[in-house]
């Protein structure tokens, strides 16, 4: 396990921690947490977990042309990969879950790998699109704070851009898929400027997109996926707003469309669980677009992110001791990240 992208991922989580806690007052704070209705943040909770369900049966099609998976499996290294992911920094949970998924169902582990690159791209094209829709169409004025408001247009043309982003995105996998080769020669000449370094990860990157999008050559299954994109994360929103819920009452569920790429990007810091810099943008999103009292809007970010990261965590657990797995499985895992990346190992 690299030592030092370890200490990065723990540096980065005391930053945003520091960052997300400072001027607030902390007895104040715990007072306002546990002002929160129980009901919702069960109901919060409850969904949260039911969405890591939904993940496993996407995951699931990706696999389809290869053979077809047993959902427990998926269902069980999907929980275990995320709690990995709360309890160690550097998104372990990453290698980790698609690396077991390859051993139980004895499926190529690059194969596994590269379909959770691919995976994350229907991730964010769903979190754009439904910002998208939140911005160009089912933005009220009445909801965002006086400074939102100020940026009205702004942020239509920005709702805007990113439709032009998305279909950008698609235009670029399709051709990804379909015309590889000419595609490789174009980023070629464009790595010629690049340092070395920056070009073979891009390389890299580009790789892992081909080969999980060439598992996927049915046009029926890439409609399934995308359609069970779109409901997965509704799911979450729906989770998040409860959370939300349980502190703000008039909270509306459409509102979630426009804090969840914040909570995307936040998650995405590999901290452990994305531990501060999720607290941060939360708390940022909520008081900048909603004028959501501080006080208030921390107390969500703390409440939302316990009742998605705690549950998953100990059930992760669970699952990994009944599996036998333990920190020294799961670093010798990491060390096998960079062959993985680089060669198919056929289980």
């Amino acid at each position: 396990m690299n030592s030092r992208r370890l200490l990065i991922g723990f540096f980065l989580a005391a930053f945003f921690l520091y960052l997300f806690l400072r001027n607030i007052d902390l007895d104040h704070l715990w007072k306002t947490v546990r002002q929160g209705n129980p009901a919702w943040l069960l109901f919060s909770a409850s969904i949260a977990f039911f969405s890591y369900l939904l993940r496993a049966v996407r995951w699931r099609l990706f696999f389809l042309p290869i053979k077809k998976t047993r959902l427990v499996n998926l269902f069980r290294t999907t929980i275990i990969g995320f709690a990995v992911n709360t309890i160690f920094p550097a998104k372990l949970g990453e290698v980790v879950r698609p690396y077991l998924l390859g051993t139980r169902e004895n499926i190529s582990k690059s194969s596994a790998m590269a379909t959770v690159v691919v995976e994350r791209v229907f991730d964010s094209c769903s979190i754009l699109f439904m910002l998208m829709i939140y911005l160009v169409f089912l933005m009220h004025q009445n909801t965002l704070s006086a400074q939102a408001q100020s940026s009205i247009s702004e942020l239509n043309r920005a709702g805007l851009l990113l439709f032009a982003v998305i279909m950008g995105l698609v235009t670029f996998l399709f051709l990804l898929k379909t015309k590889t080769e000419t595609v490789k020669r174009m980023i070629a000449k464009i790595e010629r400027f690049l340092p070395s370094k920056i070009a073979h990860s891009i390389d890299d990157i580009l790789d892992s997109f081909i080969q999980g999008l060439s598992i996927l050559h049915d046009p029926g299954i890439l409609l399934r996926i995308s359609y069970q994109s779109i409901i997965f994360w509704l799911v979450i929103c729906g989770g998040f707003w409860a959370g939300v819920r349980a502190y703000i009452p008039d909270f509306s569920f459409t509102s979630t469309f426009l804090i969840m790429p914040l909570l995307a990007v936040g998650v995405a810091v590999p901290t452990p669980g994305g531990v501060g810099s999720y607290h941060l943008l939360c708390k940022l999103g909520l008081t900048l677009f909603f004028n959501v009292p501080e006080a208030q809007a921390s107390a969500v970010a703390l409440a939302s992110h316990a009742v998605v990261f705690i549950p998953v965590t100990i059930a992760g657990v669970i699952f990994g001791w009944q599996d036998g797995l333990n920190a020294s499985n799961i670093q010798k895992i990491a060390e096998k990240e960079k062959s993985l990346d680089q060669a198919p190992d056929i289980s």
